[in-house]
């Protein structure tokens, strides 16, 4: 087993790949050239980025990069099959959240902005026209997006899909992960779930051979304003951080974007209607950390889980 990690969309990412071979790790080593790029495109931190051009030429469409398309695409798809509750139309409501600037920066200057407030920016969900045939993107007066966990899920996607012919592989993107099929042997990769309580600890272990599984939560990108506590997770019901009992939200799906869609779902709409929408989802699992300690697991959540003694992997790849 051979791994990297790096710094890149403001997360720690890690690759895991089952060889021995040196020259095949050459292969994985040039994702942090893809995830440059991808930022360098998908960034609303970086000005000379895609998105930040996008952003500034409102009403105008703009021809975009085969990648951005495809990112901007998922986006629309998702908040579609979400009824907008998932949008990537949220950055003025982050902006008057306070998060104006890279969660590391931020999370830096949290003492510095205690007694700062932001007002907060009323504004109508606004459509955003693609055009398949021109590859342009306009998006109205008055909006500006944000594509945050859609780009991380979908580049951890991308790096899954690029390496796997070369070995097994995991792509860990700051929680979202992507697993291109069982270890050489034929089992599953073993993936641990943080206690968000202690991030010493895991929760569970679970082994997956395939699919994704990412991890949405509140306890870790949160910061200070308005003469509160803020997190990153909209709701766009109210255009702000979302008010719910869910602490940390993990789910199973398919892959890594099913999966980070629905970890955002059971987060943002709370224990009761998250489990609801949850087990209407097909062919998923999820496992939900609530404020008062209780943790809400599917059946399918229980059979996935190790019931040997923890290695140290788990912890290398945990979520």
């Amino acid at each position: 087993m051979k791994s990297i990690t790096f710094q890149a969309m403001g997360s720690k990412i890690l690759i895991a790949m089952d060889t021995d071979e040196i020259l095949l790790m050459d292969e994985a080593i040039k994702a942090r050239e893809w995830f440059e790029n991808w930022e360098e495109s998908l960034s609303r931190f970086r000005l000379t980025s895609e998105l930040s051009q996008l952003n500034r030429h409102q009403g105008i469409p703009v021809k975009v990069s085969d990648d951005f398309f495809a990112v901007a695409t998922l986006a629309q798809n998702i908040e579609k099959r979400t009824n907008g509750l998932i949008s990537p139309r949220i950055l003025n409501a982050l902006e008057s959240a306070g998060y104006t600037e890279s969660f590391e920066n931020l999370f830096a200057q949290t003492e510095k902005v205690l007694s700062q407030t932001f007002e907060p920016v009323e504004q109508e969900i606004q459509q955003v026209i693609l055009d398949k045939v021109n590859q342009t993107i306009a998006i109205h007066f008055g909006t500006q997006l944000d594509f945050g966990g859609f780009a991380k899920g979908w580049a951890a996607h991308q790096t899954m899909l690029r390496l796997k012919e070369y070995a097994p592989v995991l792509v860990d993107a700051g929680g979202d992960i992507a697993i291109s099929g069982p270890l050489s042997e034929g089992v599953a990769w073993p993936v641990g779930v943080a206690d968000p309580y202690n991030k010493e600890n895991d929760l569970d272990l679970l082994m997956l051979k395939n699919g994704g599984i990412a991890t949405s939560g509140r306890d870790y990108r949160k910061w200070f304003a308005n003469n509160a506590w803020q997190h990153h997770l909209i709701d766009t019901r109210t255009k702000k951080p979302a008010q719910t009992d869910v602490i940390t939200a993990t789910v199973i799906a398919a892959d890594v974007m099913e999966a980070e869609m629905n970890a955002k779902m059971g987060l943002i709409l709370g224990s009761e209607d998250g489990v609801n929408w949850l087990k209407a989802q097909p062919d998923l699992d999820y496992l939900l950390v609530l404020e008062n300690g209780i943790i809400l697991k599917s059946n399918g959540f229980i059979e996935k889980r190790w019931n040997l003694k923890w290695n140290q992997l788990s912890h290398n790849l945990s979520i």
